[in-house]
């Protein structure tokens, strides 16, 4: 089974453990949470088709573009967020330096070069994979949680949360 659990922090790799959430505290607890919207997100995948599965592959298999929206489901931000019109990434296998088949690079396509943004896709959630997309602002007070779920039908559906602080949650 194929297990895709890399993450790509633009522009640097980086090591975050499974579950970090903004502020590296249970995004429900977190002190200097000021508000928080929850969210609801929606679209499609395209497979790669330079990266096709061995045909006895079964799982997450995220390689492709990653396309979605995200709607607001309940806020109590003074002023509600307001996602982007659309979210998207770019899952990419390469060749690992240590002799491993492959290895899953993930790019954030709507600001490649914003250093805020973690990408990072894990196999589970209530799809074949779940991704993870977190954009902190410039000063790390209000983060976008974003969790969309790929299908096995190519479609996209999943929930995120956004919560605003009194302090920098960024966690590098």
């Amino acid at each position: 089974m194929k297990l895709a659990s890399a993450l790509f922090l633009v522009p640097v790799v980086c090591g975050c453990k499974s579950g970090d959430t903004p502020g590296g505290a249970d995004a429900s607890t977190a002190n200097d949470r000021v508000c928080d919207a929850t969210l609801t997100t929606m679209g499609s995948f395209v497979p790669d088709p330079a990266a096709t599965p061995p045909a006895d592959s079964t799982g997450c298999w995220p390689a492709g573009t990653w396309t979605f929206t995200a709607a607001v489901t309940q806020n109590d931000c003074t002023t509600a967020p307001v996602p982007e019109s659309q979210y998207q990434f770019k899952g990419v296998q390469t060749a690992d330096m240590n002799g491993d088949p492959i290895v899953d690079t993930f790019t954030y396509l709507n600001d490649p070069t914003n250093p805020r943004v973690i990408v990072k896709v894990s196999e589970g959630g209530s799809g074949l994979c779940e991704g993870e997309l977190t954009i902190y602002s410039t000063d790390g007070t209000k983060v976008w949680l974003l969790k969309p779920e790929l299908n096995a039908d190519n479609t996209i559906t999943g929930d995120g949360e956004y919560g605003e602080f009194t302090s920098d949650q960024w966690p590098f």
